[in-house]
């Protein structure tokens, strides 16, 4: 399951209003996997002395009872399989069940509202990126990928060249015709691995791409890129395409900070451009939802570790970080939320809006802000 496909799943759950748990497990070791289930009772014994935990139905509570059961059977079950986190949505009255294997650390949590609590996987998602690594010569290729912190090798193909190419001409055969033919079945060679990270790059949505192999090489090949995947080229780094995957992402993993750092530094330069050039933008919390009421966000933005208390009406979704009890637009009482950010990203979600969490400085558009979808 890819990150886009990941979201999609978690938005589209029906919660009907009936009570969610979400829990997020670090499972790294066989340790804490053996751990995992004492570590579930003890945070919903917290849980249970919460308000909205109190305010519910004896019917809803019994629900997330059977909520906390179901997890701690299904991770007795897990015992022997190696995994780093988990992410599991269950909410027992809406038949309710998604669990989602993480390639990256999360702290330990529980969060019982009336729909899954996103924000630490989309905050996960967007410090890990997907992205992949593409090491190429003129009769070798592998195409690796980091994906929901997972990483995997999608596509190997060794020993493309003849072996009548392989010598260059010697055994009888014309120089200057072998070279045509080698020729030939390089560019062929390129051109399937560019059609093969194509494919990958309209499943897995890379953010970035790094070439790796003699740099000759590496240059060829990019020539048979599509300009969208050209544009993605983040490093171009000398690898030998023999390399196991564990070194590969060992040599490349210092490389990734700064890739995400240009990443983001694109990202705020063009909101920067459209906010003050084109008035396609907005900043601030009570800005920003209402552009999201709207439906005009086409991406919303966050800086990374913003967290925020807040109200919320459940009947018209207005917003705010004040003391206020009854919605001033509807009339009907408002809700409290211990993160106003996932009521935005959920708001963001259901109107088709992208979410990027920013761990570089915002500046003038922290904490969080919008990319509209047209000119207001």
């Amino acid at each position: 399951m890819n990150s886009v496909t990941a979201i999609q799943s978690l938005q589209t759950l029906k919660t009907e209003g009936n009570p969610v748990t979400t829990v997020y497990l670090d499972v790294s070791t066989s340790q804490k996997l053996r751990n995992a289930d004492i570590v579930v009772n003890n945070m919903f014994k917290q849980k249970k002395e919460k308000t909205f935990y109190k305010k519910l139905s004896d019917e809803e509570k019994e629900s997330v009872r059977k909520d906390v059961e179901g997890i701690i059977k299904f991770l007795k079950n897990q015992l022997g399989e190696e995994r780093r986190s988990l992410m599991i949505v269950s909410s027992n009255r809406a038949y309710v069940w998604k669990v989602i294997h993480l390639g990256f650390l999360v702290e330990n949590m529980m969060v019982i509202q009336d729909r899954p609590y996103l924000r630490p996987f989309l905050e996960c998602i967007s410090h890990e990126r997907n992205y992949a690594i593409v090491l190429v010569d003129q009769g070798k290729a592998k195409i690796l990928i980091n994906h929901l912190g997972n990483k995997e090798e999608l596509f190997n193909v060794v020993n493309l060249l003849p072996e009548d190419a392989n010598e260059g001409g010697f055994g009888g055969m014309d120089e200057r015709k072998n070279e045509r033919h080698r020729e030939e079945v390089v560019a062929k060679h390129y051109k399937n691995v560019a059609a093969q990270l194509d494919t990958l790059d309209q499943k897995y949505h890379f953010d970035w791409i790094i070439l790796g192999g003699l740099r000759e090489s590496m240059s060829d090949f990019a020539n048979y890129l599509k300009s969208g995947l050209k544009d993605k080229i983040a490093r171009e780094i000398p690898v030998d395409p023999n390399l196991s995957m564990d070194k590969v992402f060992q040599l490349v993993d210092k490389e990734i900070p700064g890739c995400r750092i240009d990443f983001e530094k694109d990202i705020l330069n063009m909101f920067a451009n459209e906010f003050h050039k084109n008035y396609k933008g907005v900043a601030g919390i009570y800005q920003t939802e209402e552009a999201l009421q709207q439906g005009q966000v086409d991406m919303l933005m966050i800086q990374d570790g913003f967290q925020t208390k807040g109200r919320v009406c459940k009947w018209c979704l207005h917003m705010t970080t004040e003391e206020e009890d009854t919605c001033p637009n509807c009339g009907h009482t408002m809700a409290r939320t211990l993160d106003i950010t996932d009521e935005l990203i959920h708001m963001a979600l259901d109107t088709g809006a992208k979410i990027e969490f920013i761990s570089s400085d915002m500046g003038e558009f922290s904490p969080l802000c919008g990319l509209l979808r047209y000119k207001p």
